[in-house]
């Protein structure tokens, strides 16, 4: 029996943090995902960006099997974590550097395969602007 696919879900968890509860119950329960083995595979995937939200995509079979993809957390969260800004307030000022926008791009880089180096620095500093955040090279 060839297997089919049932659903297609896009979703955003915390790395490391997901579990089993009501929400997360909601969305895989009714396909007949194993909850706990879920949660065990995405937090041991997304141990490297700890604590930040990630979108995942995940295909879901008939046969209660699934694919997962896991994507980098997305570019406002980064800013404020390389710049360290422990709560999102407006009256903190924020200075985005060439070595924060550096590491943005080591992360984020295969979310952007076809844009060149300046126009992801590009995407970045608008991002960044947007938020008020102020650039200083």
């Amino acid at each position: 029996m060839n297997k089919q696919l049932l659903c297609t879900l896009k979703l955003i968890l915390p790395a490391t943090k997901a579990s089993p509860n009501s929400v997360l119950g909601a969305a895989l329960g009714p396909f007949g995902i194993n909850l706990i083995s879920f949660c065990k595979e995405f937090n041991n995937l997304t141990i490297a960006y700890k604590g930040l939200p990630i979108s995942i995509k995940l295909w879901i079979y008939s046969d209660k099997k699934y694919n997962l993809i896991i994507k980098t957390p997305p570019t406002i969260n980064l800013i404020y974590e390389f710049c360290n800004l422990k709560s999102k307030s407006w009256h903190n000022q924020l200075i985005l550097t060439d070595d924060i926008i550096n590491k943005i791009i080591k992360l984020k880089y295969n979310d952007f395969k076809l844009l060149t180096i300046d126009k992801i620095k590009t995407i970045i500093y608008d991002t960044a602007h947007s938020l008020g955040v102020l650039y200083k090279s």
